[in-house]
């Protein structure tokens, strides 16, 4: 058997590196990479090399971003990126609305990825800002797309799936599966302190135009005392037909001088 644990150690810092300059907005010293990711500077040092060698991070003034290859990678495929930028709008027009944290996501696996977040500086917080991706089983977008998803069961039994963010977070799968039962049936998922205590998220589907099938979700969160399940519902529903629509009208304006093309060979 090959000894990979030196190599496991690497990778293991590497990505604590990048994590960390990845959450930031500006660029950070190698002294405080090394203080708050916890790792000698010399290792930092030889880390910081090797990812700039590759493109991963980049050196500016006097410190390190997140570099030009690493960006490429996180980039949105064409499609979601047409979906944010059909949904923005309607995002938008919801928080203004309702002062909610509104937010668009799709499913990554056991995860939701969000695309989009719409908040202000007095929105409740949830674990999930500041970050790309939050465990499906935990929040309302993430039971939306679980509800539908045909490989639902395999994602959610998954080592380490159902961990518990909160001591309301649904861990047993047959209570989820019940849950998601539910949610076929209504259209509506509701994660109430699941994620976050005090927090209550509800969800819709966004209908890809032809089958009929989610291929996103949005939400709209508040504190639990500041969001009724009810009137959020029919604000949520509103919002993700709406954005269905434009995601179909743009996907169909994207396609539309080929189709042309295509019926003048034919004719």
């Amino acid at each position: 058997m090959v000894d990979t644990s030196g190599t496991g150690d690497v990778v293991s810092r590497a990505a604590r590196v990048l994590d960390l300059l990845g959450d930031q907005s500006a660029p950070v010293a190698l002294s405080n990479i090394a203080r708050w990711a916890g790792i000698p500077k010399t290792t930092v040092w030889r880390l910081l090399r090797l990812l700039s060698a590759n493109g991963l991070v980049e050196r500016q003034d006097v410190g390190y971003v997140v570099g030009p290859r690493l960006v490429h990678i996180a980039a949105l495929p064409e499609d979601q990126e047409l979906l944010r930028a059909s949904a923005v709008p309607f995002l938008v027009d919801l928080h203004v609305r309702t002062g909610g944290m509104v937010s668009l996501g799709v499913q990554a696996g056991a995860e939701v990825r969000y695309l989009e977040r719409i908040y202000g500086h007095m929105t409740a917080r949830t674990p999930s800002y500041g970050r790309s991706f939050a465990p499906a089983h935990c929040t309302a977008i993430g039971k939306v797309l679980l509800a539908y998803a045909p490989d639902s069961p395999f994602e959610a039994t998954r080592r380490g799936a159902l961990a518990a963010a909160t001591s309301r977070s649904i861990t047993d799968l047959e209570v989820l599966n019940e849950q998601l039962v539910a949610v076929r049936d209504d259209g509506i998922a509701v994660s109430d302190g699941e994620f976050a205590r005090g927090v209550r998220c509800v969800a819709s589907p966004v209908l890809d135009g032809q089958r009929r099938r989610p291929i996103a979700a949005v939400a709209i969160g508040d504190t639990t005392s500041g969001l009724d399940v009810g009137r959020a519902s029919a604000l949520i529903r509103r919002t993700a037909f709406a954005v269905s629509v434009a995601m179909r009208a743009a996907a169909y304006a994207r396609r539309g001088p080929a189709r042309q093309d295509d019926v003048r060979r034919t004719c």
